[in-house]
């Protein structure tokens, strides 16, 4: 079913946008623990997802601004990703960047703007099966942030969308609120309503076509057959570990520390 393999991949990577459109107060974590970097890289093997996306080109301002990272473990991190290297040594690299905003990265919303192309990925079990299928079949995964999401899916909220492969023109849209937590600046906190849409291509100006929508995580969870345990839990929250500030072509890691 894609709208239950949609919803399990968006789990893995959604972020936000404009905190002042937020449209809920963020949740608090249950022992107010803040995840650092060795809390997640340690928690992986656990079931923990992360991944890489990069910044697209389209509708975003040219910059002369130098990327900020680690130029030699970025480098690294790039060529491991295009040999398609095993997870662990991507993993290994991953936890020798040096993140350019500092633990801060879900307040800056001028660095989240934009297209991101979701370029490498760890827990794959989790993922929607499209995204496992061999090419030219599997789609492409991109997310919407800040002034492409707002055209696309409404003010204050973020996109997900599945496109190209076996779905041709056509594009899987996901969308949701979100807000910075809190208790820690480098996390997002994703919120209601929620709205599964198939539509075209971004910027096609194509009409969407509303399949779900739901103003609860509980609801939204029950819609996609989620257990009455998975239905309670907290919210999903997305703890952005690297971002760069170097406009088209910046990288972004980001990984799942809480929720369903």
């Amino acid at each position: 079913m894609i709208f239950n393999s949609f919803l399990t991949y968006l789990s893995l990577q959604c972020m936000l946008l404009r905190p002042i459109l937020a449209l809920q107060q963020p949740s608090k974590l249950r022992d107010t623990e803040t995840y650092s970097r060795r809390n997640v890289f340690s928690t992986l093997i656990a079931g923990s997802a992360l991944s890489v996306s990069t910044l697209m080109p389209a509708n975003v301002a040219a910059t002369t601004t130098p990327v900020t990272g680690s130029t030699s473990n970025r480098d690294q991190l790039l060529d491991a990703i295009a040999r398609k290297s095993s997870d662990k040594e991507v993993i290994n690299i991953l936890q020798n960047l040096k993140d350019p905003s500092n633990g801060k990265g879900a307040t800056f919303p001028d660095r989240l703007e934009g297209e991101w192309e979701l370029i490498w990925s760890y827990g794959a079990e989790g993922f929607s099966p499209l995204l496992k299928l061999p090419r030219p079949f599997r789609p492409e995964s991109y997310q919407y942030i800040g002034s492409p999401a707002t055209t696309e899916v409404g003010e204050g909220r973020i996109a997900q969308g599945l496109t190209g492969g076996i779905l041709g023109n056509n594009q899987l849209w996901l969308s949701s609120g979100a807000v910075p937590f809190d208790q820690d600046p480098s996390v997002l906190e994703i919120q209601p309503p929620f709205r599964f849409q198939i539509g075209g291509r971004y910027g096609s100006g194509q009409a969407k076509k509303t399949l779900v929508e739901a103003g609860s995580d509980a609801e939204f969870r029950k819609v996609n057959a989620r257990t009455e345990e998975a239905q309670l839990a907290e919210k999903n929250q997305y703890q952005q570990m690297y971002l760069e500030d170097g406009g088209r072509g910046s990288l972004r890691v980001s990984t799942v520390i809480a929720g369903d």
